[in-house]
């Protein structure tokens, strides 16, 4: 006994006496009901999608990019104290190089500031992770994960897709099956009627030797 807490004498308990931890005990875990309400409030909530990047105004930032460089270049040619010819010769150079660059989608903009590129950098990112892991962006919606009635729906339409093709592999199993089963019947019919040829000319060919086998004796009697 210890705190006058357990058995006055362990004689006759089946225990030690001492008051220890019962490790059959299962502590109680959350309700079914609290767990549907907290997936309930996350349906409802669902966090909204993002905005999609404006290819105009993203444009619009790579344009005014180039024309920075282009003003940047300029200036420098002018205070090392090139020639004006030549100042615009490199400078139209530049814009020539820039331009195709940016007519093949390969210019990129050394600084990303401005939201409408950064969401168009995230697309990009999420378009590639998207197909590494192999999901549909133009069928996928935020929150879906929780929408529990559209996970079964989407379940049961693939178990049916499964079904369906299986269906019409088996239909295509049966028809090669039957197709090669009717090869094999004329190829069999062939067969016969060549052996039956065959031996309709092995039939002549005795009939032709009987027939020179009498005449031989014939002409030997009549000798």
């Amino acid at each position: 006994m210890y705190n006058n807490i357990g058995l006055m004498t362990p004689r006759g308990s089946g225990t030690s006496g001492y008051v220890q931890k019962n490790l059959a005990h299962i502590k109680p875990t959350r309700k079914q009901d609290e767990f549907l309400k907290e997936i309930k409030a996350m349906k409802e909530n669902v966090i909204q999608a993002r905005r999609k990047a404006n290819p105009e105004i993203v444009l619009h930032e790579m344009k005014r990019d180039i024309e920075l460089k282009k003003i940047t270049l300029q200036e420098e040619l002018e205070a090392r104290g090139i020639a004006e010819d030549e100042i615009i010769q490199r400078v139209q150079r530049l814009e020539d190089k820039l331009k195709d660059m940016l007519n093949k989608g390969e210019y990129q903009l050394d600084h990303v500031a401005d939201t409408h590129i950064k969401t168009q950098k995230k697309e990009e990112q999420e378009k590639k992770i998207g197909e590494a892991f192999g999901i549909d962006n133009q069928q996928f919606k935020p929150g879906t994960a929780f929408d529990f009635d559209a996970e079964e729906k989407t379940r049961l339409e693939k178990k049916v897709e499964r079904e369906m093709r299986k269906a019409e592999r088996l239909i295509k199993l049966k028809e090669q099956k039957k197709e090669e089963k009717k090869r094999l019947k004329e190829l069999a019919i062939q067969q016969q009627s060549i052996k039956a040829a065959q031996e309709g000319d092995v039939k002549k060919e005795a009939s032709r030797s009987r027939s020179r086998r009498k005449e031989k004796k014939s002409k030997k009697h009549k000798k």
